[in-house]
């Protein structure tokens, strides 16, 4: 309950607007998406009034064929972003970024058309992958999905390049997945130092990759190993939290449910989700604090 309320407040928020001829609001439309994710339910099951407490939404539901048509309109993905970056406003300010992904395995005999075979965690999967550059204070800069075998480098790369960067972050840590002399040129870029070990520690430099932060970033994690690991392990810790955090059951993102399948709808529920957790990071500082 005190998730929805937040949430909602942040809905309230949004410009007030609707495609011309159509009757519901983007609002309306992104309330009964959310609700949904929420409660890890299909859409169907909340255009029905049932679904709703009285005191949740007292609006006019629209039917499952409304939502269907509306959620294909780009805006409300941008709306779902909106609202996330809305909650996040009341987290601290983070002074590192932190990129990764997390793997959205589904099961092999599966026909989803846009789902991949790919690098997973702890072997090769079939699915999508979120990538994601996140803060240490678990705001999240930019976010993509795409299919299980796109490359992690080039997918971080296209993130770098196009999410507004906070002024208070000048380094990105990585793992060694995204080692790549691009991404390195990428960040740089934008004013931002990229730190992640090499795939093979202790040789050369071809004379392809010898980007000044990639060799930098060789000597202070190789160099001085135990000190610098320590710190770097101890920051990187922070996106295993995020992704940990965003599994949980009930609210969060754990396993693809069946009604979600191909690229668009696997996303509008990764951003649904991502609302739903920015939520509970948030109610979860208030009560600490």
């Amino acid at each position: 309950r005190d998730l929805w309320k937040s949430i909602v407040a942040s809905i309230r928020r949004l410009p007030r607007r609707r495609p011309r001829g159509a009757v519901y609001t983007n609002r309306q439309i992104v309330a009964v998406h959310l609700w949904a994710a929420l409660h890890d339910r299909p859409t169907s099951w909340a255009c029905r009034r049932g679904a709703w407490p009285s005191s949740a939404w007292r609006r006019v539901l629209p039917d499952q064929s409304t939502m269907s048509r509306r959620l294909r309109d780009p805006s409300i993905r941008d709306d779902l972003d909106t609202i996330r970056r809305d909650l996040e406003r009341a987290l601290p300010a983070g002074h590192r970024l932190i990129a990764d992904g997390k793997a959205l395995v589904l099961n092999d005999r599966s026909r989803d058309p846009d789902a991949m075979t790919g690098w997973a965690s702890s072997g090769f999967a079939h699915g999508y992958k979120l990538h994601a550059v996140i803060d240490d204070r678990h705001r999240v800069v930019g976010w993509e999905l795409r299919p299980m075998n796109d490359a992690e480098c080039t997918v971080v790369r296209g993130i770098v390049e196009r999410a507004e960067l906070p002024a208070s972050t000048r380094t990105m840590l990585a793992d060694a997945g995204l080692d790549s002399v691009p991404l390195y040129g990428a960040c740089a870029a934008r004013g931002v130092r990229m730190i992640a070990p090499r795939r093979k520690r202790g040789v050369g430099f071809a004379a392809r990759g010898r980007h000044p932060h990639r060799v930098r970033a060789a000597s202070l994690l190789e160099g001085f190993a135990d000190r610098a690991w320590r710190v770097f392990a101890r920051t990187r810790w922070t996106v295993e939290r995020f992704f940990s955090r965003l599994v949980v059951a009930g609210t969060g993102l754990g396993e693809l449910p069946p009604w979600v399948r191909g690229l668009r709808r696997v996303g509008l529920w990764v951003a649904a989700k991502l609302v739903v957790n920015a939520a509970r990071i948030v109610a979860t500082q208030r009560i600490g604090a």
